[in-house]
């Protein structure tokens, strides 16, 4: 069976479950591809995405501008105001936990892929967690808050230095938006014209990633290399990273548009 199928009848399954028994239920981390999958299968479900009469549902990976997120069933006895509460205080399904060095800390900082397989290698799945924020010489991990204490017990060490880990609430992660506003001349506001400017691709290699379903508008697969963006959207490419465009602001004299973003960096 295929992952979207999969992931179709667990969606079923656990919004059955939630209206039937009143009780908060969740998926595990999901990918940008997969949640926009998931929302394809919202709607056809008609599950309200905002609290209402009965129980609902909601998407949240720790923080406001997180790629993989959780996908949440929530009760019709909580607001949208407790459950982001609960996530922001990782009272919840949602934790964050830091992991830094125990002495001087790093040679060299070390990558989102060194943190990756650190966790991978002691049997962490993909879905049990979220982004992994590398701030200097330490990092932050949102996960499903039953496998944190797994993983701050078995993860000793990165690359080839020693670390602690240690479970914190989200909201206490440091600032983990970090963007760099920049402009380019663009021909037009086409999100394969956007995506080429901001990460040094030919439009042609922008066009593919479209079509290989890499590139996201606020977490939706965007299908078409004419999309153009509304302004404050987030566009994410898999494998090059993520901004929001700012708008068109005004023409080159050879009559290009001066595209303004924020880069996230």
């Amino acid at each position: 069976m295929e992952e979207r199928d999969v992931l179709r009848g667990r969606i079923r399954d656990l919004w059955n479950r939630t209206q039937q028994g009143d009780y908060l239920n969740h998926t595990g981390f999901l990918s940008p591809d997969l949640q926009s999958y998931a929302r394809q299968v919202i709607r056809e479900e008609k599950i309200p995405l905002r609290a209402g009469a009965g129980a609902w549902c909601v998407f949240s990976g720790g923080y406001e501008e997180a790629d993989r997120q959780m996908l949440f069933f929530v009760p019709s006895y909580t607001s949208e105001e407790e459950m982001a509460e609960e996530i922001a205080g990782g009272e919840g399904a949602l934790t964050c936990i830091r992991i830094a060095a125990v002495r001087s800390g790093f040679a060299e900082p070390p990558s989102h892929r060194d943190y990756l397989g650190s966790l991978m290698n002691i049997g962490i799945t993909r879905e049990q967690i979220g982004d992994i924020i590398c701030r200097g010489d330490e990092a932050f991990v949102f996960a499903v808050s039953e496998t944190a204490p797994f993983i701050c017990g078995e993860v000793t060490r990165v690359r080839h230095t020693t670390v602690t880990a240690q479970i914190i609430a989200p909201r206490d992660c440091p600032s983990v938006t970090v963007t760099k506003e920049e402009s380019g001349s663009v021909s037009s506001e086409r999100v394969d014209c956007l995506a080429a400017q901001v990460f040094h691709l030919s439009r042609s290699q922008a066009q593919r990633l479209i079509e290989q379903e890499k590139v996201f508008a606020d977490g939706r697969m965007i299908t078409s290399a004419s999309y153009i963006p509304a302004i404050g959207e987030r566009i994410s490419v898999r494998g090059y990273g993520k901004f929001k465009y700012l708008g068109a602001d005004g023409r080159t004299k050879k009559g290009r548009l001066i595209a303004r973003y924020a880069r996230y960096i």
